[in-house]
């Protein structure tokens, strides 16, 4: 596996920037430093999930996660409040509302986002933040923080990495939908940005019976076969030894000209991603010529044993600190914790971090200045912050898929660029 290697120091501060590491002293019982009335004043956190429904079994793992966290604070005056959404925009402003009664100071959560929305403006009215789990950036606003893992940046981060190692000519095989379409503008705009151009691109719909065709067009299938068969024609038509040697030889090879593009990004995951991933060389869309990328959706262990991803990349946080994480999950509750079960924690640790520092006023603890730190919060998926919009900026690694497992071949930052500059420059300003 390749050495993972320092990203480009002009991208970060040249000095140490102070960051809030979620941790940091998170095993030290914060009851020995405080004095009875400190310790009797509770702090109400409720956590708005889909308990029930469809969404459930996902709901009560980040529940789960949520509740190692605050476990983990030995923070006697933290009170988790869990209210169950049901996955329903009308019970999500329900429920809102009756985190507002229970006093709640600060809400996580829900996890879809639609329902963000719905509980957002509830709370908006009362003047309480939230932190909610989704990843559309199209929910956040000020006070309503997302903390879910934005396609957008990593699709950033990947063109990126790739246009440094030379890669130039960029493809898209896409899934059709909101998503599809998120990748598909940040896609343009990262190529862009990196001087690069996007040579060929692709949509198909979310049926693997359906796949097919948008593999073949893409690998421009068809229009290569024919050029093959009539390169030999006409080799074969010059009756003469050394040429029919060289038809042979293409046709035995069946050796068609070579693709518009160096690398080609599929933000798929799941049984689609492992539907699609053998398609592409059977369409002539060589991964040994052609670097395949990918999203956090590829952060799936699954993938693993996929001969066509072997080598591909995908952008993602440090695997050490969530996979020590998902592991305690597992032999706590005795079963695998969806890969977004991290998310949860890493809000339930940000909350108490911030719970910590008893010298601070009540009403500033949960601050927008303080949720907003530029310098960022070190959880478990690595360091982060919230912009002041509500959404969120991610330093994320590049992995390489492997049979055993992905290697880290370029290191997430160490730290955010200097204030006042996001990790992009296309971006708007904060």
């Amino acid at each position: 596996m390749p050495e993972p290697r320092t990203r480009d120091s002009a991208r970060v501060s040249e000095r140490p920037e102070p960051q809030i590491d979620l941790g940091d002293k998170a095993q030290v019982p914060l009851k020995d430093g405080m004095t009875a009335e400190e310790a009797a004043q509770k702090i109400h956190i409720a956590i708005l999930l889909p308990l029930s429904g469809n969404e459930g079994q996902t709901g009560r793992a980040l529940l789960r996660a949520a509740t190692m966290a605050l476990f983990d604070a030995y923070d006697p005056r933290l009170v988790l409040l869990p209210f169950d959404t049901k996955a329903d925009y009308t019970e999500s402003e329900r429920v809102a509302g009756l985190a507002v009664e229970a006093g709640a100071d600060i809400v996580l959560g829900p996890l879809l986002g639609q329902n963000v929305t719905a509980a957002g403006t509830v709370l908006a009215r009362a003047g309480i933040p939230m932190i909610g789990f989704s990843n559309d950036q199209s929910v956040a606003a000020p006070g309503r923080y997302i903390i879910g893992f934005i396609p957008e940046g990593e699709v950033d981060r990947v063109v990126d990495y790739a246009a440094e190692t030379g890669l130039r000519r960029f493809a898209a095989l896409l899934p059709e939908g909101l998503y599809g379409n998120r990748v598909r503008a940040a896609f343009g705009d990262a190529v862009a940005d990196t001087g690069s151009r996007i040579a060929a691109m692709e949509s198909y719909p979310p049926d693997p019976d359906q796949v097919f065709e948008p593999v073949k067009r893409l690998g421009r299938y068809e229009e290569r076969k024919k050029a093959l068969r009539d390169e030999v024609r006409y080799l074969r038509s010059l009756n003469d030894d050394m040429t029919d040697e060289v038809a042979n030889r293409l046709e035995a090879a069946e050796a068609l000209e070579p693709l518009p593009f160096d690398a080609v990004i599929v933000p798929e995951g799941g049984q689609l991603l492992r539907t699609l991933a053998p398609l592409l060389p059977y369409y002539e869309i060589d991964p040994n010529k052609v670097k395949l990328l990918g999203t956090g959706l590829w952060n799936d262990e699954s993938i693993l044993r996929e001969p066509p991803l072997q080598n591909a990349w995908f952008a993602a946080p440090m695997p050490e600190k969530p996979a020590a994480l998902l592991a305690r999950y597992k032999a706590t509750y005795g079963e695998n914790a969806p890969r977004l079960a991290t998310i949860a924690y890493d809000a339930m640790a940000l909350v108490a971090s911030l719970a910590r520092d008893v010298g601070v006023p009540a009403e500033y603890r949960f601050s927008a200045e303080r949720l907003t730190n530029p310098y960022g919060f070190v959880g478990t998926d690595g360091l982060f912050r919230f912009l002041t919009d509500g959404t969120n900026e991610r330093t994320l690694a590049i992995l390489e898929v492997h049979q055993k497992g992905f290697a880290v071949v370029d290191a997430a930052p160490a730290a955010f660029p200097s204030f006042g500059y996001s990790l992009r420059s296309h971006r708007r300003d904060y």
